[in-house]
Order: structure tokens, then C-alpha cells, then sequence
């Protein structure tokens, strides 16, 4: 008797200059979706059954069907484009890359929370693409971290981490950063991890502000990735590559030095780490261990990579 497996496989999402690819968790080639051209923040809903994502060409926030395989809605004017030369406090010139908008999903009413750097706002949006608020109370948000209870932190600026909550009002602030590019929340530990950028260090802290993880010596960190089921932190830096930390013994336990810059990373749900590399035009998945898995080769200047 043959019995055939009706199980959908999983996919990998590449966001690049140009539009949108699927791939099989294999690696395999499966389409391509056009209408998008630079498709940033890829981020799976909790079901992963939504894509999320913000255009930073268009400025648009994209909900997207992962088994419909289209487009469910988008919201126009999300983010705003960056500026001509340098910011209005003149802190952060515009470099080869300018800073992305960048969004976080709230695990627990499925709403998205959106980092508009250059609009110097952070904004809400409810599952169905409703806007719940747009606050103009940080400047320059590099990035946001939803905690799963309407909750959120936010890097709203070169200085400062702060609480935000449901109205995105403002309920706690940490001082002592220096560009945190990057924030993750492990629900495992309670933890939110940021990538304390020109500080040179990755530090976790608990919901009251208070410092529980650090990690010094990690050149120049600019995102993250949380396994917390594993105990990892995986985190890429502007010019050293990935860097893999112990979330509970504070200290380095690998690299992956890789000389190309990392745009995005993500895992999928058996622990892999997929990583987009934009001057290789790569994407490439690596063990729980770190050792080179899988390579999508010739995706013209990948932008954001998001793994089922």
C-alpha cells in the first residue's frame, strides 16, 4: 500500500532588490511575486500563515497570504523615505545603505508595530492593516520589539531605550545605549536582547529596564536573532559577520566570518539560521551548530529573508 504525505512543505521568503521568492526549505526555487521592490522586515506571523513585510521602495506595509500565495492587503505611506544628507539633529549621515524601516510582530493579538526612522514616529497597525496610532514621540526609532501583551520596546533614538504601551505611551526609559540597531524579544526568558551598536556590546534586559545578560567585544552588532528554546543568540555585525552567544552563560561560543555584509536573518522552526548577504546576492542557511547547510545563489541584492 503507498501512502502519500499531504503535509505542506515549508518555505523560505527572500525579499531583494526587484521583488519577492519563495524557496522550499530545501532550497529549491518555487516563484516569484512582483509588484514589490524592496521588500524589508520580512517577518512570519506566530501561525505562520501571514507575511508581513514593508516595501522601503514604495514605503508600504504588505500583508501577504502564505498559503493563498498573494497579497492580502498593503497600507500606503507606512514609512517615509530618508532624508537628503543628514538627519535634523545632524547625528547620522546617510551611508551607502541608509537605515530601513523595520517592523515586530505581537505574538499575542497578532497587531504590527512599525519603526519609521526617517518619519520619526513609531506606528501600530491592527492584523487587518488598521491604524491603531502613529506617535511622534521618538526621534529616529531604529527599531521595536513587541513583548506579546500590546507592550513594546523601542531604540527611539541614539541614546535611549524606551517602554512603550498599548497607546504607546511612554512608561519606562533605559539610558546608556549608543544606536541600539537591533532589538529581539526572547519569550523564553522574558528577555528583550539589543544590539548595542557603537557600544560594541549585546546586552538582554527584563521588562523593568534592568540589565540581566551582556556581552562585550561583539564588533559593531546591528541585528538579531533568538533561538530560545536553544538557548542562542545569533547576532550580525556591520563588517565581522555572525556571531553566536550563549543566552544563558553570557559569552561567545562561535562565529560565522563571513566578509559580506549581512542585510537579514531569520530562523526557521527546526533552528536553522538563514542569512542575506547583499554584496554576494546570497542567502545561505546554517545548522544550530553554525555549518554551512544550504546556498540560494544569484538573488539580485537580497533585503530581508523570513523562514517557515
Amino acid at each position: 500500500m503507498l501512502v502519500f504525505s499531504t503535509a505542506a512543505q515549508a518555505a523560505v521568503w527572500v525579499g531583494h532588490d526587484g521583488g519577492l521568492r519563495q524557496y522550499t526549505d530545501e532550497g529549491e526555487y518555487v516563484r516569484s511575486y512582483g509588484g514589490y521592490r524592496r521588500p524589508v522586515s520580512l517577518a512570519l506571523d506566530a501561525e505562520r500563515r501571514r507575511l508581513w513585510f514593508l516595501d522601503a521602495y514604495d514605503y508600504k506595509l504588505v500583508c501577504f497570504d502564505v498559503d493563498g500565495e498573494k497579497e492580502i492587503f498593503n497600507v500606503r505611506e507606512a514609512a517615509h523615505a530618508p532624508s537628503i544628507g543628514a538627519s535634523d539633529l545632524r547625528l547620522y549621515l546617510l551611508e551607502k545603505r541608509p537605515i530601513e524601516p523595520s517592523l515586530s510582530l505581537d505574538a499575542g493579538d497578532g497587531s504590527v508595530w512599525v519603526a519609521d526612522f526617517y518619519g520619526h514616529q513609531v506606528a501600530k497597525y491592527d492584523p487587518e492593516g488598521k491604524e491603531v496610532f502613529r506617535s511622534g514621540a521618538f526621534h529616529e526609532p531604529f527599531a521595536v520589539a513587541a513583548l506579546g501583551d500590546c507592550h513594546a520596546w523601542v531604540a527611539g533614538g541614539i541614546r535611549t531605550l524606551t517602554l512603550v504601551g498599548p497607546a504607546c505611551e511612554k512608561q519606562r526609559t533605559v539610558s546608556g545605549v549608543n544606536e541600539a540597531r537591533g532589538l529581539a524579544f526572547d519569550a523564553e526568558r522574558a528577555l528583550v536582547w539589543v544590539a548595542d551598536y557603537r557600544n560594541n556590546r549585546v546586552f538582554a534586559m527584563n521588562r523593568e529596564g534592568r540589565l540581566k545578560r551582556k556581552i562585550t567585544g561583539v564588533e559593531l552588532p546591528q541585528d538579531l536573532a533568538v533561538d530560545g528554546p536553544r538557548g542562542t543568540v545569533w547576532v550580525a555585525t556591520h563588517y565581522s559577520g555572525i556571531v553566536k552567544i550563549s543566552a544563558d552563560k553570557e559569552q561567545i561560543t562561535g562565529t560565522i566570518p563571513e566578509p559580506e555584509s549581512v542585510t537579514a536573518l531569520d530562523l526557521d522552526a527546526e533552528g536553522r539560521l538563514w542569512v542575506a548577504y547583499d554584496e554576494a546576492e546570497e542567502v545561505t542557511c546554517y545548522s544550530p551548530m553554525g555549518e554551512s547547510l544550504i546556498t540560494l545563489k544569484r538573488i539580485n541584492r537580497p533585503t530581508g529573508v523570513a523562514a517557515e
